[in-house]
């Protein structure tokens, strides 16, 4: 399924007057900005996060933050989806962070709790949570990069808008991370991480 961006036709044309209004304060500019990409913000936010709650709140906070410093945002020619995005990923990392430092000290106390909860329901919720903790691992331009072509299912040409590179160099980006993530979960069908 292809996500429909703010690259694509009718939807970019008129972005920068959508921000021109909203950093003059414009609620109903910065709602059509909410509306336009809520759901990628929210896809990527749970393909990081891999739960629907934790991506909820990500999305709020994202937008939480672009409303407050929508009056600094400087266009480029981006799309507004790029620096929501980028947003995303800096309070995901923030979030994640957190969680394993809540995690670490759950360990040293040694609560007996923490073992059950860690404890994977089956062998696929492992599979998925180590491809997750693979994707987590790689550099912030090759995870983007995994995760909008890979989960989100956006083409070449929007991904290298978003993260700011070449369609060739997206490609480079995602055979590297292809290649990383087989390197790193040995026990997955090389041939698997080589479709395009």
């Amino acid at each position: 399924m292809r996500t429909p961006m703010c690259g694509a036709p009718g939807l970019h044309r008129d972005e920068e007057d959508l921000v021109a209004l909203a950093k003059q304060g414009s609620a109903t500019a910065f709602a059509e900005i909410y509306d336009r990409h809520a759901s990628l913000v929210y896809r990527y936010a749970q393909a990081l996060l891999g739960s629907r709650s934790e991506a909820e709140d990500l999305t709020a906070d994202t937008f939480l933050r672009a409303l407050q410093a929508i009056k600094e945002y400087r266009w480029t020619g981006r799309p507004v989806s790029a620096w929501l995005l980028t947003i995303a990923r800096n309070l995901s990392i923030n979030h994640i962070r957190r969680k394993q430092r809540a995690k670490d000290a759950l360990c040293l106390l040694a609560v007996s709790a923490s073992s059950d909860l860690a404890e994977p329901a089956g062998h696929r919720d492992v599979d998925l949570q180590d491809l997750r903790q693979a994707i987590l691992a790689l550099g912030p331009i090759e995870r983007d990069v995994i995760i909008l072509r890979f989960v989100l299912g956006i083409d070449y040409p929007q991904v290298a808008k978003v993260v700011g590179k070449s369609v060739a160099n997206v490609r480079v980006i995602q055979y590297r991370a292809l290649r990383t993530l087989h390197q790193k979960l040995t026990s997955a069908d090389p041939a698997d991480f080589l479709v395009a």
